[in-house]
């Protein structure tokens, strides 16, 4: 009776293991289907995304042409006009498509390197807040944005030396 009773185990493991393999055989067919699945709704998101910044910035490009092709360049002031009106289009587009500026108060803030990019360090005799702290945001060289409140370029700014030193004679 104990043979007939293992036997019987056994054929039940076997049907089990059985089960089980064909189990995690479709478990793997799935999430490979689901892999690709995802591959292609991210190309498809990929795709909208450039089609909407390529249809906003058609009317900028078309600004600039006709800039170019009917505006009186000798003229600063007509140049500086159509210039300022394009900046204020490209930040339309930007605000548009979710980017906004990061904020910065120079004279105020202290560089963080998280959020700002040093590309210069001015000493404070030429500073334009010489009485700043050093590593003070002192000028914003070129502005920052966040897109979905993360950032996707840090703000370029110039911060305050320390003040120097001199030594004994």
């Amino acid at each position: 009776m104990n043979r007939e009773r293992l036997e019987q185990i056994s054929a039940l493991l076997e049907e089990v293991v059985e089960g089980n393999t064909a189990l995690v055989s479709d478990v793997r067919g799935m999430g490979a289907e689901l892999s690709a699945l995802r591959g292609d709704l991210d190309a498809g998101a990929g795709f909208r995304a450039r089609q909407d910044l390529c249809r906003e910035l058609v009317g900028p490009l078309g600004a600039i042409e006709a800039m170019v092709d009917r505006a009186d360049l000798g003229d600063t002031a007509v140049v500086a006009g159509h210039l300022r009106g394009l900046a204020a289009t490209l930040r339309g587009v930007m605000t548009r498509m979710g980017a906004e500026p990061v904020p910065v108060v120079p004279g105020a803030d202290r560089f963080d390197p998280a959020v700002h990019r040093c590309v210069e360090v001015v000493a404070p005799a030429d500073s334009p807040f010489p009485a700043a702290p050093p590593h003070t945001v002192v000028r914003v060289v070129e502005d920052g944005y966040t897109l979905d409140r993360r950032q996707i370029l840090p703000v370029q700014v110039a911060i305050q030396a320390a003040t120097t030193r001199r030594q004994p004679d």
